[in-house]
C-alpha cells in the first residue's frame, strides 16, 4: 500500500484504500436503531454485578448482534469516569471506580472483538457531563464546547486509567474522541492527547472523533494525529462533522504520518478478523431466546437490594398492590443515541410476571410517572401567552395550547421565548411538566422552581427528557412562567431533532388516591419510581420526580410494608427511606426488567448487584457549577471522587461503593496474606445460598485515601466455608511521576470486606 492508499483511508474511503469497509454503531447498552435488538440492562447495570464472567457474555451478545445487524465497528464500552451524579449518560458506562470500569470494560471489549467487531472505547479521555459539551446554537454559529480543567495526577490515575487498562489488557482497536475540550484543547485536535494511548499504552489501533462536533479545526486535528475524520455512519448531510477533512488538506500531511494512519487502521481490522458489514448479516441472530435469558440474568445479578427489613423476599402467594408499573418504555432503558429500540410484542407487564410467580396483584395504580403531559389548554380559566424573540426582534404569537410557536422562529439563529400562563385558584397540587429541547427556567409568580436544559427530548432514540416541578393547591390564581432559549438545542430536523417546548399540569390527588386505595386487601404495596436520564441531559437534582416521593409517603403512611423500586442511572435522594421496608434498585434493567422483578421479589432469584458508584445523603461531595457556568469546569477535587471523595472529606454517604444486600447470610470469617494477594474465607448460612463479593482496598501512599485495588465474586451453597484468592491489582496502586505510571513496590495495608463502608479486616500485602 501507498500513499494514495492511505491518503483514501485518511478521508474514510476505507475500500478506495484496500482496506475494510466499516459500519460503524453505537451500543455500549445494545444494538441501537436496529428493531429486534436486545435490550439488555445498561452498561453501569453491568457494572454493578462485579461479574467478569458476565461481562464477557455480555460482550459476546453486543458483538454478535452487531456483526448480524451489519456494523462491524462498536461504540462500547464506555469509560467515563462517574465524576458526578448529575451526568446524564452514567448509564453507559461503568461506574466511579477505574479498577472496576476497566476490568469490566476490558472484559466486554475482548469479548465484542472476539466475533470479528472492532471495540472503540469512549469517549477520551474525559467526558463526565452533557451541560455545555457541544456548545450552543445551530451547527454554522455553535459556539465551543466546555473545558474542563484537571491535573495531570488526576487525568492518568483517574480518568485516562480504564482506556489503559482495556488497550493494554485487552486489546482494544478503537477509541472515540470526546466533544468537550480538556485543558483548552479539543482531544481530537490535541497532539499531546492523540500520542498518549500510543507512547505510553503501544495503542496500535486507529482514532475517530465523535459525531458532528468533536472536530473544529480539521487540518489541527489531522496535524494532531487523528486517524479518521468521521464516524462510519448512515446519517442525514446535516450529521456531517462541523469542520470536514478535505482532500487538499491531506494532501499536506507527510508520507510517514499518511503511512501511519493507513497502518493503524489496517492494524486494527487484521487484530479482530475484520470483514464488510455485509458478510456478518443474520436476521436470526438478533434477539434470540438465549440472549432474553442472558438479559433476565444481568438484570438480576445487578438489581441491588439497598435496604431490607426483611419484608424480601415476599412469601409466596402474598397479595400484592402493585403501583407504577405504567409506562415501562422510560424505566428500562437510558435515553440518547445508545438507547436500543423496544421490541413492544416482547415486553411483559409486571402484572403478569408478579403473577407468574405465584403473587396475587389485588390492585393496580398508576405512579406519576415521568413522562410528557398533554399541552395545557386555554380556557376554564386558564389564559395562555406567548412573546418569541429572534432575529426579527420580539413579538407577540397567539397561542391556544402550552406549545411554543417554534416554527414562527428564524431557525437560523438563536432564539428565544417566554410563555406564560394565567391560572385559576387549585384545589389540590399539580406536577407541572415541561418537556423541551433547549434551556428552560420554570416560575410560579416570579419566583424560579426549576430549570433545565436538554440537547434534545429524545434525543435520537429512548425516552423524552420531561423538566417538573410541583404546584402547590392554591385558593387565588397564579402565574405561570416558562422562559426558554434555544440555547444548547440540536437542529437536524432530517433526525427529528430541533428546539421545541410543551408544557402540561397533572393532578396529584388523583394518583395518590389511587394508590392508596390500590392498599385495600393487599400485604404489600410495591411502587416503581425514578427518572428517565440519557445523552443530552444532566439530571436536575437527585429527588424523584415531582410527586413520587409524596406517592412513597401516602402508600408508607397506609402502616403496609411498602417495597420501593428505583430505575435510572444516578444516585437518588430518599429522604422516605426509612419509612419504606424495603429499597430495590434496578437501575435501566432491559427488556426482561418484569420477570427479573418478579424473580427477585418472590426470592426465586437474589438480588446480586453491588453499587457500582456511591449514593451521598444529600449534596454530593463534588460540587456542582452554577447552572449559568458553562465554559469551564475546574477539577479541584483530584482523584478524590466518590467514595474517595467522601473519606477525604468525612462526610458518610447514604450507601457506600460497593455496597449490595442479598437474601443469604455470608460472612467474611477470615482473611490473610497469599502472595501478592489476599486469601479471603467466607462461610454461608444454612438457611439458602448466595452470592458475595469481596473487596479490597489500600492506600497508594501515605496520606492518600482509601481505593479498590481487588474484587472477586463468589457464589456460595447454604452452609459453604470456601476460601478465595484475590491478587492485588499492581496497577491500582500505580502512580504518576510526571511522565508515566510507575508501578506500585513495597508493603501495603489492604483493608478488607463487602463494600467501601463494611471493611472487615486488615492485611498487610508486600508487593516486590
Amino acid at each position: 500500500m501507498g500513499r494514495d492508499e492511505d491518503a483514501r483511508i485518511a478521508l474514510n474511503d476505507l475500500a478506495g484504500g484496500g482496506a475494510v469497509p466499516m459500519h460503524v454503531g453505537d451500543g455500549p447498552c445494545g444494538v441501537t436503531a436496529h428493531p429486534g435488538a436486545t435490550v439488555v440492562p445498561s452498561s453501569l447495570n453491568l457494572a454493578a454485578t462485579f461479574d467478569v464472567a458476565l461481562a464477557d457474555g455480555y460482550g459476546t451478545l453486543l458483538g454478535t448482534e452487531s456483526r448480524a445487524a451489519g456494523r462491524n465497528v462498536l461504540l462500547a464500552p464506555g469509560l467515563d469516569i462517574a465524576r458526578s451524579p448529575w451526568a446524564g449518560r452514567l448509564g453507559e458506562a461503568l461506574g466511579e471506580d477505574p479498577l472496576l470500569a476497566g476490568t469490566i470494560g476490558g472484559h466486554v471489549a475482548r469479548a465484542v472483538q472476539s466475533c470479528g467487531v472492532v471495540s472503540v472505547l469512549k469517549h477520551y479521555p474525559a467526558y463526565h457531563f452533557e451541560r455545555g459539551r457541544t456548545g450552543e446554537g445551530p451547527k454554522p454559529l455553535r459556539t465551543p464546547a466546555r473545558d474542563v480543567a484537571i491535573d495531570a495526577r488526576t487525568l492518568h490515575e483517574l480518568y485516562v486509567e480504564p482506556f489503559r487498562r482495556v488497550v493494554q489488557d485487552y486489546g482494544a482497536q478503537g477509541m472515540l474522541c470526546c466533544y468537550n475540550r480538556v485543558n483548552g484543547e479539543y482531544p481530537s485536535q490535541s497532539r499531546e492527547l492523540q500520542r498518549v494511548p500510543r507512547r505510553l499504552w503501544g495503542f496500535t489501533g486507529f482514532t475517530v472523533p465523535d459525531l458532528v462536533f468533536a472536530v473544529r479545526d480539521a487540518r489541527a486535528a489531522l496535524a494532531a494525529g487523528l486517524d479518521l475524520p468521521r464516524l462510519a455512519i448512515e446519517a442525514p448531510e446535516e450529521l456531517d462533522p462541523y469542520a470536514p477533512r478535505t482532500a487538499a488538506m491531506v494532501d499536506e500531511v507527510p508520507d510517514e504520518a499518511l503511512a501511519d494512519i493507513g497502518a493503524h487502521v489496517r492494524a486494527a481490522a487484521e487484530a479482530v478478523g475484520l470483514e464488510p458489514p455485509e458478510a456478518g448479516l443474520d436476521a436470526v441472530a438478533i434477539g434470540t431466546a438465549a440472549h432474553l435469558e442472558l438479559a433476565e440474568r444481568i438484570a438480576v445479578e445487578s438489581a441491588i437490594l439497598l435496604a431490607n427489613d426483611g419484608v424480601l423476599p415476599l412469601a409466596p402467594g402474598s397479595r400484592v398492590a402493585l403501583v407504577g408499573a405504567e409506562d415501562l418504555a422510560h424505566r428500562i432503558v437510558l435515553g440518547g443515541a445508545a438507547s436500543v429500540v423496544i421490541t413492544d410484542a416482547r415486553l411483559a407487564s409486571v402484572r403478569d410476571a408478579l403473577e407468574a410467580q405465584e403473587l396475587t396483584v389485588v390492585a393496580e395504580a398508576e405512579g406519576l410517572a415521568s413522562v410528557p403531559a398533554p399541552p395545557l389548554r386555554a380556557g376554564d380559566g386558564v389564559a395562555l401567552s406567548c412573546v418569541l424573540t429572534d432575529a426579527a426582534g420580539a413579538r407577540e404569537v397567539a397561542i391556544d395550547e402550552a406549545v411554543l410557536p417554534a416554527d414562527a422562529a428564524d431557525a437560523a439563529a438563536p432564539w428565544e421565548a417566554t410563555l406564560t400562563a394565567s391560572l385559576p385558584p387549585t384545589g389540590g397540587a399539580q406536577v407541572i411538566a415541561v418537556e423541551f429541547a433547549g434551556e428552560v427556567e420554570l416560575l410560579v409568580d416570579g419566583e424560579a422552581v426549576a430549570r433545565g436544559f436538554r440537547d434534545a427530548s429524545p434525543l435520537l432514540g429512548g425516552p423524552h427528557y420531561v423538566l417538573d416541578a410541583v404546584l402547590p393547591a392554591a385558593e387565588r390564581g397564579r402565574t405561570l412562567e416558562v422562559r426558554y432559549r434555544t440555547g444548547p438545542a440540536f437542529v437536524s430536523p432530517g433526525v427529528g431533532l430541533v428546539p421545541h417546548l410543551s408544557l402540561g399540569l397533572v393532578p396529584v390527588d388523583p394518583a395518590l388516591d389511587a394508590a392508596v386505595a390500590a392498599t385495600a386487601g393487599a400485604d404489600v404495596a410495591v411502587v416503581i419510581v425514578g427518572r428517565p436520564t440519557g445523552g443530552g441531559m444532566d439530571a436536575e437534582d437527585l429527588g424523584l420526580p415531582a410527586g413520587q416521593a409524596a406517592l412513597i409517603e401516602a402508600l408508607a403512611a397506609t402502616g403496609l410494608p411498602v417495597v420501593a423500586v428505583t430505575h435510572g442511572s444516578g444516585p437518588i435522594d430518599m429522604p422516605w427511606r426509612d419509612r419504606v421496608a424495603a429499597v430495590l434498585h434496578l437501575g435501566f434493567a432491559g427488556e426482561r426488567m418484569p420477570q427479573a422483578l418478579a424473580a427477585l421479589l418472590t426470592g426465586e432469584a437474589e438480588p446480586g448487584g453491588r453499587l457500582p458508584l456511591t449514593w451521598p445523603d444529600g449534596p454530593p461531595v463534588v460540587p456542582r457549577e452554577e447552572f449559568g457556568e458553562k465554559d469551564r469546569f475546574v477539577y479541584a477535587e483530584g482523584v478524590d471522587i466518590g467514595y474517595r471523595g467522601h473519606q477525604r472529606t468525612g462526610i458518610a454517604p447514604a450507601f457506600w461503593f460497593g455496597h449490595g444486600l442479598g437474601y443469604a447470610d455470608i460472612a467474611l470469617v477470615g482473611a490473610e496474606s497469599a502472595g501478592d494477594g489476599v486469601e479471603v474465607v467466607l462461610e454461608c448460612g444454612e438457611g439458602r445460598g448466595g452470592k458475595a463479593v469481596a473487596q479490597l482496598y489500600a492506600r497508594p501512599a501515605d496520606e492518600e485515601t482509601l481505593k479498590l485495588v481487588g474484587f472477586a465474586v463468589a457464589r456460595l451453597a447454604a452452609g459453604e466455608r470456601r476460601a478465595v484468592r484475590i491478587p492485588v491489582d499492581r496497577d491500582a496502586l500505580a502512580a504518576w511521576d510526571g511522565e508515566a505510571m510507575t508501578a506500585a513496590a513495597g508493603t501495603y495495608a489492604v483493608h478488607v470486606g463487602f463494600s467501601r463502608g463494611d471493611l472487615r479486616a486488615e492485611v498487610a500485602v508486600t508487593l516486590a
